[in-house]
């Protein structure tokens, strides 16, 4: 983004203009962003005005950076399809498919999904897919049209019947879940979507981290600073050792930037490469005129943390009741392409079929379009929480609730604080099926809309929505009172569902047979009261 907090440039071409910028020592008023979609995964509570902080400090909106990079893919896939059709095409004929981790909150989903209207992409025309499903879905449309030279075992992965676990490896994170393939070819989901922030990214952070030490941290942080087009260069190199080293590469050999090792005897008064003859670097490091040759022992500790996470995080899978049958493994996404992390899930899961598809950190995309083609390829999910809405609840007895939740109203006991569920954690979640339907009764109502707030919890069944019973509260559901509705009391018929991979719910006003508008907000942090109660099946605002 220019120094007006105008959009620029974007990926390849972003990274060069920076450099540019810096080496004329022109770019401390322009912002440069990287790495920054997994902050909507690490930042606990998500709202529309979160900022991002760029290379040097500075902050912007990320709704801004997120839309206009949406926006950049957009505008450039339009442009090649008037160039390679010689036609316009009609920005309704198009049905947009954004991919996003399968371990993310439905806060960070809405995040990407306002970001994309915001980058004009209509909300009608737009899905959100899961990653690892996407991954699936093209290696099983690749088994069964035999193509890419698969070969007996990848074929037989996909027989009706089989089960395997989708192990999505990419830059932020490590999104896996468990599949078994149905009769007619669409697939059920074993276990709901786990993972990680153990991604490529970590294999960086853990470079940086040795640079830093070796150099120590000041002098690192003003090399970053004031050089930024020297550190640009050496990343750029380190991630392309990253990609093709192996357990039997040998050494490493980086550029080494010149004015680092100038900083670093200036505050030290010491030359690096001395520092460099110290026992803990010696055997892993040297240090030859301008290059930094990184011995293998040291490239496999930059790995270590990551395919260590990786693999037992794959183990405690394989331990779930639901997943024993598994026999293989499929590793996809952009770091499964790193010998290093595919030989390392071979070795440590010895017993299982481990099979990389040809062309794996094209799965998701491609697999994306055919999920956009067919959503419900991916007949069946399973609910990673238990879902509910706040209610103020009366109830005939009080068995089951803590004595300090419970008060008398008119005579009969009321619980301020319950957990109305709908969908439950294990549950099968049928793809446009519905919950079970809740009965509520709206009363004295004096507005078109009124709300719930909505809490997900690791319980089977929560009694109250506290962080006692592993609640966490997830946004607002606000309904839509039809015109033609004038009653003050209203019977409302309201279940949830799964509409790809978003929650969904839907309201029936039930004496009048009309359908109600339902809206969730999972970026709405306001967690003032609900404005309902619950009279055992029946809800009332008061």
């Amino acid at each position: 983004m220019n120094p007006d907090k105008q959009f620029d440039a974007f990926g390849f071409e972003a990274e060069a203009k920076y450099k540019s910028l810096s080496l004329h020592n022109r770019h401390r008023d322009w912002y440069y962003f990287r790495h920054f979609k997994m902050n909507l995964h690490h930042t606990r509570e998500l709202t529309r005005d979160m900022l991002l902080t760029d290379a040097s400090g500075k902050t912007m909106k990320a709704m801004i950076i997120f839309a206009e990079a949406i926006k950049y893919v957009k505008v450039h896939l339009q442009k090649r399809l008037r160039e390679g059709l010689n036609e316009d095409v009609l920005p309704r004929e198009i049905c947009w498919v954004l991919t996003v981790p399968a371990i993310w909150r439905q806060s960070a989903k809405q995040f990407m999904k306002e970001a994309a209207s915001k980058a004009g992409i209509p909300g009608a025309q737009l899905s959100l897919a899961l990653e690892p499903e996407s991954a699936a879905i093209y290696c099983k449309e690749q088994a069964l049209s035999r193509v890419g030279g698969v070969d007996g075992v990848y074929l037989r992965a996909f027989d009706p019947g089989e089960r395997y676990i989708v192990v999505d490896c990419g830059g932020g994170t490590i999104d896996t879940t468990g599949h078994e393939v149905l009769a007619d070819g669409t697939l059920r989901e074993l276990h709901a979507a786990t993972g990680g922030p153990w991604g490529g990214t970590l294999v960086n952070e853990a470079f940086e981290q040795f640079l830093a030490k070796m150099v120590t941290p000041p002098v690192f942080e003003r090399f970053r600073a004031e050089c930024a087009s020297d550190w640009i260069e050496l990343e750029r190199d380190f991630e392309n050792a990253k990609r093709g080293f192996s357990s039997s590469a040998g050494e490493t050999d980086l550029r080494f930037p010149p004015e680092l090792g100038r900083m670093y005897q200036e505050s030290q008064k010491l030359d690096l490469r001395e520092r460099l003859k110290e026992d803990k670097y010696r055997k892993g490091v040297e240090l030859v005129k301008n290059n930094l040759l990184i011995k293998p022992v040291v490239m496999k500790e930059f790995f270590r943390a990551a395919t260590a996470q990786i693999n037992a995080h794959i183990g405690d899978l394989l331990k779930k009741r639901e997943l024993r049958d598994v026999s293989t493994l499929l590793l996809v996404g952009g770091f499964s392409e790193s010998r290093i992390v595919s030989e390392a899930v071979r070795e440590f899961h010895s017993r299982m079929r481990v099979i990389i598809p040809e062309g794996g950190s094209l799965a998701i995309l491609k697999g994306a379009v055919m999920f956009g083609l067919n959503s419900r390829i991916i007949a069946e999910r399973v609910s990673p929480y238990t879902y509910g809405v706040h209610t103020r609840k009366f109830l005939a007895t009080g068995n089951g609730y803590p004595a300090s939740s419970l008060k008398k109203v008119q005579g009969r006991l009321l619980v301020d604080n319950a957990f109305d569920k709908h969908i439950e954690i294990g549950e099968r979640v049928y793809i446009g099926g519905t919950s079970v339907e809740r009965k509520y009764v709206i009363s004295n109502r004096r507005n078109r809309s009124v709300f719930w707030n909505v809490f997900q919890s690791t319980l089977r069944d929560p009694l109250l929505c506290d962080f006692d019973n592993g609640c966490v509260y997830l946004g607002k559901l606000t309904i839509e009172i039809p015109q033609e509705i004038v009653e003050e009391r209203v019977s409302l018929r309201l279940s949830m569902t799964c509409r790809g991979s978003e929650l969904e719910a839907r309201v029936m006003a039930q004496d009048q047979g009309l359908s109600c508008g339902a809206v969730f907000d999972f970026l709405d942090t306001d967690i003032t009261g609900s404005d309902v109660s619950v009279d055992l099946d029946e809800v009332h605002v008061d």
